[in-house]
């Protein structure tokens, strides 16, 4: 078992050591690129930008509305249930009150 785990430790280690090699070289090769390589592609894209603001409150505004009209089935459905529930129990509540004024007329 002693083996194994050292096996295991070197194998990590060597792991290790590869893996930070790789980094270095591909940091040593990105860093090899200059900044003038670059300038030419701006220079040929014209970009048009949109204000963050105007974008944001647009999605805001379409994200609303879809949530009201996702919503709106839904507060119907709460509405119906809450005067069915209220319906429901004024006919409990006269159905028990029936009931005790009866058990007083018995007695």
């Amino acid at each position: 078992m002693k083996k194994f785990a050292r096996v295991l430790i070197a194998t990590a280690v060597v792991g290790g050591i590869a893996a930070a090699v790789a980094y270095f070289y591909n940091q040593k090769k990105k860093s090899s690129i200059t900044i003038d390589e670059f300038e030419d592609d701006e220079e040929e894209d014209e970009r048009s930008y949109v204000k963050l603001n105007n974008a944001a409150k647009d999605v805001f505004n379409n994200v609303k509305e879809a949530a009201e009209g996702a919503f709106t089935p839904l507060k119907d459905a709460v509405t119906k249930a809450k005067d069915n529930v209220t319906e429901a129990a004024s006919e409990a509540q006269e159905t028990v009150e029936e009931f005790f004024d009866e058990s007083d007329a018995n007695q």
